[in-house]
């Protein structure tokens, strides 16, 4: 799952100017937060926008922080926002007038950061950088438009009150050739005219952003053989942290501590005691269970059971929290020991680790009997990528996968469940299971993923597809009924579009459909929708019901309605890409007498059907042993939905 995070990261080690002595690893610097925004904090790296050395020019800054963040279309207000610096900081003194009358005194210098071009020539002077004047307007024009969750961190310092031992480590250069007359010139025009009363430099503290810097006024910001030392020393820090806890307060306190007393951070602005990034980042992941340990037995309670997928000797792991992006190291692994239809109870494989009275689990092997199988065909062109992709299985044998599951490769292709075929840049998939290569294209082509992440998907989604009770409870006591409905009106246009469960429809850009459910049964139950991609292996949950609600959503002898229009509650849609004729998939009906986190199964990409509905966590409840004892009162239901696109005349 991506984050609503957006950069822009500047580093520049090689200067335009004679004057401007080069730095080291400033370029470096930039890589590795970059690498933490995509890796640790899943940032998409079309959200980052990456300038080093030569096109870390003025107007380039200027113009991409325009461009990528204040009119980017894409970032919505509250979204986190980061812009790094790392490179030459350096002073110019202020012309008349810089500073506001009466505020401070009316002569001082002026902070800047020394962009690639610093101090060379222009037509109307020499380039002076981006003063802290300047970037405090650019701020707050983009705060104005996209909130007040912006970070600003500077790995530069402007003036080390002392000449620096080694220049090649300081990220400070003196400024030889610049007027105050070329400062005014490169003002930033929404600066112009603007009261400046703020004598701190990048230090003042503002409401439109939150300022870490790697040290203040008189002190030196130092680069090693590990790069700048407030860049490492925070890097180092946020892969060790459980970072949905962490405010600015409390991360400078940690930089601090861990960086000698020569060069100490500094961080402002008014909102400091936020968590970082304002949490955005860290949601929380549906993907782990709750788990809570019982006084009277040590057992641990598991918020799943069979109608998720689990048998007994599934393992999970044990951890403190469930929040993405946040260092959460597992605590145990537990394995299942005892089923229900919506939970059940583990025991952990390491009896001395000390557990919490709650923690969460997330399934790590789901033990099923019967390996997923999987053939690989190789071409002229793919045999090298085969063959790598041979060694993670046995030829006879199963073995266990990032999916959690056992898969098998088989030498045939009529003893698969699927085949693949490993291109460079696309996996095709050929499928041999009956239900899929029946209601839906035999061959697909999966782009800009690899085989590993391909399989892994394509076990799961089998694994969900198929899952049923095979005492059918509710068999011909619940059913799922299709509608198109109304544009404007919302209401039901026709018939049910489901016939022995299966639709084939007509597409129209922009149709709207609901599902009805209707229960004959004397259970008032709890129903999860899932709409289900074979095309991508996608999986994403369409209904899940409030589980504080004072009663079941679909009650015995009665019905509901998903997509009705009514608040919670939206229409469905589905959209055919241009160049498709064809598109399908799957809609699964998981059905329960009590509430569960369902969740659990999603599964991306997958953007064809949409809801507003989303699921909480689902409270701990106190353990009955005997509540559901024998009870089998789960079920499933599946449809295939098909839209053919008409041809014209």
């Amino acid at each position: 799952m991506s984050t609503r995070a957006f950069a822009l990261i500047i580093g520049i080690d090689h200067y335009k100017s004679g004057n401007v002595w080069n730095l080291h690893s400033c370029a470096e610097d930039a890589r590795l937060i970059r690498s933490w925004l995509t890796n640790d904090l899943n940032v998409p790296e079309d959200q980052i926008c990456m300038l080093l050395d030569s096109q870390a020019t003025k107007h380039n800054i200027e113009d991409r922080f325009m461009s990528h963040l204040t009119n980017n279309r894409h970032i919505e207000k509250g979204d986190a926002i980061l812009v790094y610096f790392a490179g030459h900081g350096s002073i110019v003194p202020a012309p008349k007038g810089w500073f506001q009358p009466d505020a401070v005194k009316r002569t001082g210098h002026a902070e800047v950061l020394c962009t690639y071009d610093y101090e060379m020539k222009a037509p109307h002077g020499r380039i002076a950088g981006i003063s802290d004047r300047s970037l405090r307007a650019m701020l707050s024009e983009l705060s104005q438009v996209k909130g007040d969750n912006i970070t600003l961190i500077l790995d530069a310092c402007f003036s080390p009150g002392r000449e620096p031992e080694s220049r090649g480590s300081t990220r400070w250069t003196p400024t030889t050739k610049i007027t105050p007359d070329d400062l005014y010139r490169c003002l930033w025009p929404g600066a112009r005219g603007q009261p400046y009363d703020r004598p701190h430099g990048f230090l003042t503290s503002q409401k439109s952003h939150i300022c870490l810097a790697a040290c203040g006024n008189g002190s030196q910001a130092v680069e090693g053989k590990n790069g700048g030392r407030l860049t490492h020393q925070l890097l180092e820090l946020v892969s060790n942290l459980s970072l949905h806890r962490i405010s600015y307060t409390d991360l400078l306190e940690r930089l601090q501590q861990g960086m000698p007393s020569t060069q100490q951070p500094i961080c402002h602005g008014f909102r400091r005691d936020r968590i970082l990034f304002d949490a955005v980042p860290f949601t929380t992941d549906a993907h782990f269970l709750h788990v809570a340990r019982n006084d009277y037995d040590e057992r641990l309670k598991v918020e799943a059971g069979l109608i998720h997928g689990l048998v007994e000797g599934s393992e999970l792991s044990l951890h403190l929290h469930n929040y993405r992006c946040s260092r959460n190291p597992i605590l145990s692994t537990v394995i299942v020991e005892e089923l229900h239809p919506t939970w059940c109870f583990a025991r952990t494989l390491q009896p001395k680790v000390s557990l919490p009275k709650t923690c969460w689990a997330r399934v790590t092997r789901w033990s099923h009997r019967r390996p997923f199988r999987v053939n690989l065909k190789a071409t002229l062109t793919s045999f090298i990528r085969t063959w790598r992709f041979k060694r993670t299985f046995n030829a006879e044998g199963g073995s266990a996968s990032r999916s959690g599951l056992n898969i098998m490769r088989v030498r045939k292709a009529a003893q698969a469940d699927i085949s693949l075929t490993l291109g460079r840049h696309t996996v095709t998939v050929e499928r041999h299971d009956d239900i899929i290569a029946t209601n839906n294209r035999r061959i697909v082509k999966i782009e800009r993923r690899t085989g590993d992440e391909v399989l892994a998907d394509a076990a799961r989604f089998h694994l969900h597809l198929h899952r049923h009770n095979s005492l059918a409870p509710f068999k011909d006591l619940v059913s799922m009924e299709l509608y198109r409905l109304h544009p404007e009106h919302w209401t039901t246009m026709g018939g049910n579009l489901l016939h022995n469960g299966k639709a084939i429809i007509p597409y129209e850009q922009g149709a709207i459909f609901s599902i009805s459910l209707y229960n004959k049964s004397d259970t008032d139950l709890w129903p999860y929708l899932a709409y289900m991609d074979p095309n991508c292996y996608g999986i994403t949950m369409l209904y899940q019901p409030d589980p504080m609600a004072s009663s079941p959503p679909l009650p015995k002898k009665g019905h509901l309605e998903i997509g009705s229009g009514k608040p919670g509650s939206e229409a469905l849609s589905f959209t055919l890409p241009d160049h498709e004729h064809l598109d399908s998939g799957f809609l699964k009906l998981f059905l329960s007498p009590n509430p569960i986190a369902m969740a659990i199964i999603e599964q991306g990409p997958s953007l064809a059907w949409t809801s507003s509905v989303e699921m909480e966590s689902v409270p701990a409840s106190p353990v009955d042993a005997n509540s559901e004892k024998g009870s089998r009162k789960w079920d499933t239901a599946l449809a295939s939905v098909v839209f053919l696109r008409q041809h014209s005349g």
